[in-house]
């Protein structure tokens, strides 16, 4: 009876609720997907999977509430207020992005923004585990799902960038799961889940992957000062440097990878752009850039508002710096910046001594702005707002 009451005081209701709400958005665009084309295909109740899982999202989130007030203050709800404020106001100053801004308001202001309060209530103690296998149940499913394409005779011949980036999260996770648990079994599971990013040719996910993965191997190596994680470092710049030196054998290396791939049907997009010379070219970003970078400069204060750069080039100019800058001007977008750094600093400071936490930083970092530097836009990636509140909440309790 006394077990049951502790555990009790532990998992109180609204906790696990939190806990099921957060497994919800970790998995919504991988697992839930799978869940949610099942639904759709059973008589009489397929028309209701589209409310299915945001049902189930919202009814998490209202039994969740009191967990939330535990850990959001009053300047926490007038942060998310203004973020609406701004988002009206833009709609007035600024009649030419009217349309956009329509358009996206529900993702912008709800999927997005949302998130820095599921951030702000985040546990790493109690939702680490949590992570991993809801991590581990979206790279499977993924992964299950494109077997199934090639059974039916369907080649991946082309890059899903889509499916990349909404699985990045997950093997990121695996990743710092590995890293934090250093044990063989789950740096295989991480290394095999990292193979499955390739399958979709897409460079960024996998940038987003080396970064962290550097970053892991450089702190190992100025803090605890190993001798074999500077023979690792040793023995990966003498393989770069032959590599550089002889890029034929670079060239068949990857020719042999890109062959094993196409055997199996997977996409070998990101093995091409290497063997042709082309692994480092932009796919018309640089376009995005020079034509953004000459908006910026015409219009250097006011800016263009919030989704300014899609008016200006029709879609998003895939740059976080050059998008804050577009967004708010020079002087306003360069404090967001300056913010943004300084947040995130703080945060790594604040928790340097906590090995788990800091990597869990890092590896934030690493997913949410070296993807926003290539991809997509912080008003519709929800990552970034949970980010944000998970920085906010490390600097209160640290």
């Amino acid at each position: 009876m006394a077990v049951s009451q502790t555990i009790h005081k532990k998992q109180p209701y609204y906790l696990i609720a939190y806990r099921i709400l957060l497994a919800l958005l970790w998995t919504q665009y991988t697992v839930l997907n799978f869940i949610r084309e099942i639904i759709s295909r059973i008589p009489f109740i397929g028309s209701l999977s589209e409310i299915f899982i945001p049902a189930c999202i919202v009814l998490a989130l209202i039994v969740a509430l009191p967990w939330f007030v535990k850990n959001i203050r009053g300047s926490d709800i007038l942060f998310y207020v203004s973020i609406v404020v701004l988002y009206l106001v833009t709609m007035i100053a600024f009649p030419n992005n009217k349309e956009f801004m329509l358009e996206n308001w529900w993702r912008v202001l709800i999927v997005t923004a949302l998130p820095y309060f599921v951030g702000l209530a985040y546990s790493h103690k109690k939702c680490f585990d949590d992570l991993f296998w809801c991590s581990l149940a979206s790279v499977f499913f993924v992964f299950l799902h494109q077997i199934y394409k090639l059974r039916r005779g369907i080649v991946l011949d082309d890059d899903n960038m889509y499916v990349a980036y909404n699985l990045l999260p997950s093997i990121m996770y695996l990743v710092y799961y590995a890293i934090d648990k250093e044990r063989k079994i789950f740096w295989i599971i991480a290394g095999m889940a990292i193979g499955v990013i390739f399958i979709f040719g897409t460079r960024g996910p996998i940038l987003c992957i080396i970064v962290f993965l550097v970053a892991f191997l450089l702190h190992r190596t100025i803090i605890y000062r190993k001798k074999s994680n500077y023979f690792l470092l040793f023995i990966l710049f003498v393989t770069l440097i032959v590599f550089c030196v002889y890029d034929d054998l670079l060239i068949k290396f990857i020719s042999l990878v890109a062959n094993v791939f196409g055997k199996f049907g997977f996409s070998t997009r990101i093995f091409d752009f290497f063997i042709s010379g082309d692994a480092t070219t932009s796919l018309g970003r640089e376009f995005l850039k020079q034509e953004i970078i000459r908006a910026i400069i015409e219009n250097p204060i006011k800016g263009y508002g919030i989704t300014g750069d899609q008016y200006l080039l029709g879609v998003y100019c895939h740059n976080i710096f050059l998008e804050l800058w577009c967004h708010f001007g020079i002087i306003i977008g360069s404090l967001i910046i300056l913010a943004l750094v300084a947040l995130a600093v703080t945060a790594l400071v604040k928790c340097r001594n906590n090995r788990k936490i800091f990597f869990f930083v890092v590896m934030l970092i690493s997913m949410v702005y070296v993807k926003l530097m290539l991809s997509s836009s912080y008003t519709l990636e929800p990552y970034f707002f949970f980010m944000l509140g998970v920085f906010v909440d490390i600097t209160r309790k640290y």
